[in-house]
């Protein structure tokens, strides 16, 4: 029996559920394969043969194919001559050092276009130099000469100044603008001063150091008309 074919079997159990299950075994007969089953503790209601798988199919069929090869082709052997390979071989070494050229040349015409362009533009650049030093000039003596003596100034901001509060310094800068510096123990109080007149409520707090007495030394800065 061991010699046998095997045949394979559809199995149907029933569960306890009342649901069905299909089980395939391979077996010699009907026999064996209940006996399969009830090994497992199942007990299969109806043991149905059925044809091969597709697997066995092919396995018992060998498809028979006729003996085939790759065609051969006489592909001829390119021979190249060695002066050839000398050649080539120069080219590619040549290959760094032309591109070495090549990034000199261009750095050496960009140079050479720039000093021409600078060359070129170089009187009218002088000509713009000279009207912007001209026209600084100007505004500074313009601004010099719209603005009240500094005497002027010290006149005023000595009656306009809070108690307790001494001018230290007053100048012109060179765009005209006027410097004081001011020591005061309230720059709150020196603040509200100097708003209060028109003159110098345009001053901008630009620095402020404590002095030896206690006390604060606030500079300003601004334009005054």
């Amino acid at each position: 029996m061991s010699g046998a074919p095997m045949t394979r079997y559809r199995c149907v159990m029933l569960r306890r559920s009342g649901a069905s299950e299909i089980r395939v075994v391979r077996a010699e007969d009907e026999a064996a394969a209940r006996a399969q089953l009830a090994a497992k503790g199942l007990e299969p209601v109806s043991v149905e043969a059925i044809g091969p798988s597709l697997l066995d199919a092919l396995r018992e069929k060998k498809p028979a194919l006729p003996g085939w090869r790759l065609p051969r082709w006489n592909i001829p052997r390119l021979r190249v001559p060695q002066q050839g390979l000398i050649a080539a071989g120069l080219i590619l070494a040549t290959i760094p050092v032309s591109t070495a050229l090549g990034a000199w040349g261009l750095t050496a015409l960009t140079r050479w276009q720039a000093h021409r362009l600078a060359q070129r533009e170089a009187p009218a650049l002088a000509r713009y130099e000279r009207v912007a030093l001209v026209e600084g000039s100007r505004r500074h003596v313009m601004a010099v000469m719209t603005s009240p003596p500094v005497s002027a100034v010290v006149v005023r901001l000595a009656r306009l100044l809070p108690p307790d509060t001494g001018l230290a310094a007053v100048s012109l800068d060179e765009g005209g603008a006027l410097v004081i510096e001011v020591e005061t123990p309230d720059p709150d109080a020196l603040r509200g001063a100097l708003a209060a007149d028109p003159l110098f409520a345009g001053l901008d707090e630009v620095g402020q150091t404590r002095t030896d007495e206690a006390t604060l030394q606030v500079t300003l800065k601004g334009a005054i008309r």
